[in-house]
């Protein structure tokens, strides 16, 4: 009977430690095997997107875990490609050929498109999980808010915009940063915002813009602003106080 009793207490212990191993199998990784740099990128995301709800957030931060790992995957094995073409498009631009350029493009392009499926399958998962402007949040942590920053820089850069070129240019940042999120590196999101920025202002050229002179003078401005300002900084540090002006170790009255 004391037999009978061990082999059934053995049994039942060996019952659970198995089905133990196939939780912890079918889970979510535990913390010592998540990917640091994509698990710190998933929180950032989560943050942003502000959703509240702990159930959500799980189901959420596996969507964008998943994607940010698969994305660190494909570029190991497709940088040393990218980098070629981003560079040979950098040159494609200097030169304002056309055909160049729109080459250069159509090679970037080809180069990406074998990360696609990944990039629809993580767009439809977040569609289904998610609000509309939650994936926005989700996308501007990964870009680092450049459409709203970009955006605004362009109501001080292009005066007088109408609603409807507003409009236009919105919806051609979104495009760049649908694009920049598939990139890893920062100067890889800048450089698919920066082939944006060349046909919006393309854009604003057929709408009647001087681009090359709004920049110029844009320039100037900031210049001047930042002139001011140092000059405003230097005064404030060599005033002494009660209106008296420190010079060399010396003092002399504020006349």
């Amino acid at each position: 009977m004391r037999k009978i009793i061990y082999l059934s207490a053995f049994t039942g212990l060996a019952m659970a430690m198995c089905l133990s191993s196939i939780a912890q199998t079918n889970s979510t990784p535990a913390a010592a095997t998540l990917d640091k740099g994509s698990e710190k990128r998933t929180r950032a995301a989560l943050e942003a997107a502000n959703l509240n709800d702990a159930s959500k957030e799980g189901k959420v931060h596996d969507i964008v875990y998943d994607y940010l790992t698969a994305l660190k995957t494909w570029h190991e094995t497709n940088d040393a490609q990218l980098k070629t073409l981003w560079a040979a498009f950098g040159a494609d631009r200097n030169t304002h050929d056309a055909a160049k350029i729109q080459a250069g493009i159509d090679a970037l392009e080809a180069q990406y498109a074998s990360f696609k499926p990944v990039h629809d399958d993580f767009e439809a998962k977040l569609t289904a999980a998610v609000s509309p402007e939650q994936i926005e949040a989700i996308k501007d942590a990964f870009t680092v808010k450049k459409v709203e920053v970009t955006f605004n820089a362009y109501q001080q850069i292009f005066h007088g915009l109408t609603a409807d070129q507003n409009a236009v240019i919105l919806k051609y940042l979104k495009d760049a940063r649908e694009e920049a999120i598939d990139a890893e590196a920062m100067t890889e999101k800048s450089a698919f915002f920066k082939k944006w920025k060349d046909k919006i202002e393309a854009y604003l050229t057929a709408q009647g813009y001087d681009v090359k002179k709004s920049y110029e003078e844009f320039t100037a401005k900031q210049k001047a602003e930042a002139g001011a300002k140092a000059a405003k900084k230097s005064a404030k540090a060599a005033k002494g106080t009660n209106g008296v002006y420190r010079i060399e170790g010396g003092a002399v009255e504020n006349q």
